[in-house]
């Protein structure tokens, strides 16, 4: 309120101070500004429970209104509230339905001493002083049940001394007579009636006196115990840390804490022991953040286990932050991984082909083509990602998986039929060997299109989507697409060793056309026992009963496995857009360190004999060595920053799996993202300027290995 508004008799508070006035107390924060703190509360009419005495009683609200459990005369029962108003008088009365609930009394320890009902008001815990504790499902109030009894205190000689909820009343925190302090939810547990089970999630310690009262804040996870010693402690309960602790009173037998409480605002705690009441300041900082929670696996509420989560915002106040920065690190390495996977070849092999084999005037054309490349702003390509290839792809995956495999055999299809030219017409249309062999693209492009649907007959049983999701089909499919690009390598490899020697014997003599005719025969040989050996390696790990009992499948949810549920914006569709955001860096910086090769070395190597290939492998690739690694390290730095494209595109989720086909998020899109919704100064503002300087320190130390290694490279060049 304003200073005309005030009370005359407070207008002389001076700034800072407060004054009790009329049943109220006012404080005056800044200059004509006054605030006015009264309590207002009014009392229902009263309802009876029982007729005998209650001895424990539970509360909560649902949305359809107060629910109570009460222990009296040895029964349990629970009470759904409900409110009668009188249209004519407006006059409220309130009434009780009562449901009993199974209660069988113990032979041994005593009467219960706890009796609580969850935030929801769907569950029920009752517990006794040597730790015994039932849990009932009141999910549906007409029929409570007892689901699952647990022991709160594992060590028999001690006894159960305290039993709090936290915020958001889901989590118990329990404390013994040795001053052991434990968190306990419900966790998914298919085995258990309800399918939950009661798990001591985090164990806080032990204080070596009797925990004797226990207080959450209501704010956040922090939590207060006070022991028999006139000790206190604070911990955080998500990040498993303690954050202070008071020294002992000196009077043991008048110091064991009553009562503690944390201030609404988290900057005081209070404590209360039978001869004195204590108040300390506190500055709690930010509790949420430790290593144990940045970098390590944290059981958080609800989860069936401990898991490296990131989710750092919801719509409740009782919310449990997750601020895991590994599922963002690992996003990041996987949007580097596939896109380096699908550029980082394309663009090594285009600036070999460029600056060794294509024509000068050829070279002269295509090489500031792909240079313009780069000058493609990354929001554009991630617009085309998000909303025209993914739609695109999400109808067309087979056909799409095929065209790796069938545009490069169109090339080296091309390339084979060039070879079966005759020599004159080789030698006049050299100049157009490249725009040639590139025609070829086209029908491998068509065919692998037009063979999607027999690919997804053959390797996902019909319905691709549906086998990701492993509905239908084993993972012979799945391996074979995966063991794909390393078969092709040992086949060809294999297949070269074995027939390299006995070829240049058995072709001693043969006319040009001769040789490349059995060239081209030995490349559909060598095709055709690629094949046969993926789909045999692919039904020997997949089939049940031969290398397992069950067969390994790829598919699966699991951050190992490579396969699994289809998701529209994918690592495929962002591995193959950020490729061609890092090609023509790649390119350009692989070729120059080509072309900068001395041309002696070059003229001395084919004066020795060897073919332009074997000069290319053996002597410009080795001396070039530490330039191809430098780009390849340069590429790998833009795809580890980069923002738009996996923003627009990834689908923003931060999961750890490997899976080709699902989301991922990275740190520079999580930091573009929360940054501007993130309060300045609080935790999330933190954490979020911390995964930025994990996002430096990660490229650093890359940088540094890549620069020894580069060293390394240029010293075995200037050996040549």
């Amino acid at each position: 309120m304003g200073e005309q508004q005030a009370p005359d008799a407070v207008k002389a508070i001076p700034i800072g101070g407060v004054m009790m006035h009329e049943n109220a107390l006012f404080a005056h924060p800044q200059p004509g500004q006054f605030r006015r703190h009264a309590f207002e509360y009014s009392l229902q009419s009263p309802i009876r429970l029982s007729d005998q005495p209650i001895q424990l009683l539970g509360h909560s609200v649902r949305s359809s209104g107060p629910v109570m459990i009460a222990f009296a005369g040895g029964r349990l029962a629970i009470y759904s509230i409900s409110e009668i108003r009188n249209f004519l008088t407006q006059a409220v009365t309130q009434q009780a339905r009562r449901v009993d609930v199974p209660y069988e009394p113990r032979t041994t320890g005593g009467e219960p001493t706890y009796l609580m009902l969850s935030g929801l008001g769907d569950l029920a815990y009752m517990a006794w002083p040597d730790g015994h504790l039932r849990r009932y499902d009141a999910r549906t109030l007409d029929n409570p049940k007892l689901v699952e009894t647990v022991d709160l205190v594992p060590d028999k000689d001690a006894k159960l001394t305290a039993l709090r909820f936290l915020i958001g009343r889901t989590t118990l925190i329990s404390g013994d007579s040795q001053g052991r302090v434990t968190a306990w939810f419900c966790a998914p547990d298919e085995t258990k009636i309800d399918r939950n089970a009661l798990v001591a999630a985090h164990d806080l310690g032990t204080a070596g006196a009797a925990v004797t009262a226990l207080s959450g804040s209501p704010r956040s996870r922090l939590l207060a115990a006070g022991f028999a010693d006139g000790r206190l402690r604070v911990f955080h309960v998500t990040a498993n840390a303690m954050l202070l602790e008071t020294s002992p009173m000196p009077d043991v037998e008048a110091s064991p804490i009553r009562v503690v409480a944390i201030g609404s605002r988290e900057d005081r705690l209070l404590a209360a022991s039978s001869i004195s009441l204590m108040s300390w300041q506190m500055d709690r900082r930010y509790p949420a953040i430790n290593v144990n929670s940045l970098f390590r696996k944290v059981w958080y509420e609800g989860y069936a286990e401990p898991k490296h989560t990131w989710q750092s915002s919801s719509g409740t106040d009782d919310f449990e932050p997750k601020y895991g920065l590994m599922p963002l690190i690992f996003g990041t390495l996987k949007a580097t991984f596939y896109s380096l996977l699908f550029g980082l070849p394309i663009a090594l092999l285009a600036a070999i082909f460029t600056s060794e084999f294509m024509h000068p005037r050829v070279k002269a054309r295509v090489k500031p083509l792909v240079e313009m490349m780069a000058s493609l702003p990354s929001v554009v390509l991630g617009f085309l990602a998000a909303l025209v290839i993914a739609p695109v792809v999400e109808h067309i995956v087979p056909g799409v998986l095929a065209l790796f495999v069938g545009v490069p055999l169109a090339f080296l299809t091309g390339a084979y039929l060039w070879q079966l030219m005759p020599r004159r017409w080789a030698l006049r249309l050299v100049a157009y060997r490249f725009w040639a062999i590139c025609l070829m693209a086209v029908p491998g492009i068509w065919a692998a299109l037009q063979s999607g649907p027999l690919v997804e007959r053959l390797l996902f049983a019909g319905d691709f989507k549906r086998w990701m999701d492993g509905q239908v089909g084993t993972g012979a499919g799945g391996w074979f697409v995966l063991l794909t690009p390393l078969t092709a390598i040992l086949a060809a490899v294999v297949i070269n060793r074995l027939l390299r020697d006995r070829v240049r014997d058995w072709s001693y003599g043969w006319t040009r056309t001769q040789a490349a005719g059995f060239d081209a025969l030995k490349f559909v040989f060598s095709v055709m026992c690629w094949l046969a050996l993926t789909a045999g390696i692919a039904w020997l790990l997949a089939e049940p009963g031969l290398l397992s009992k069950e067969g390994f499948d790829p598919r699966g949810e699991g951050m190992h496995n490579f396969l699994g549920t289809y998701v529209q914006r994918n690592a495929m569709v962002v591995g193959f857009i950020m490729g061609f955001a890092i090609i023509p860096i790649i390119y350009t910086l692989a070729e120059d360190a080509l072309s900068s090769v001395p041309q002696h070395l070059r003229s001395a190597s084919l004066g020795a004999g060897a073919t332009p290939w074997q000069t290319t492998v053996r002597i410009i690739i080795p001396t070039a060595m530490s330039g191809l690694f430098s780009a390849a390290m340069i590429g790998l730095g833009r795809a580890v920053g980069e923002t738009m494209i996996v923003l627009m595109a990834a689908g923003n989720t931060p999961v750890m799996q490997m899976n080709l086909f699902n989301g991922f998020r990275t740190l520079s899109a999580n930091i573009a993202v929360e940054l501007p919704e993130a309060p300045a100064g609080g935790s999330h503002y933190r954490v979020l300027f911390l995964a930025a300087l994990a996002l430096f320190v990660m490229t650093f130390i890359v940088n540094t290995f890549a620069e020894m290694i580069r060293q390394r490279f240029r010293k075995r060049a200037y050996q040549l």
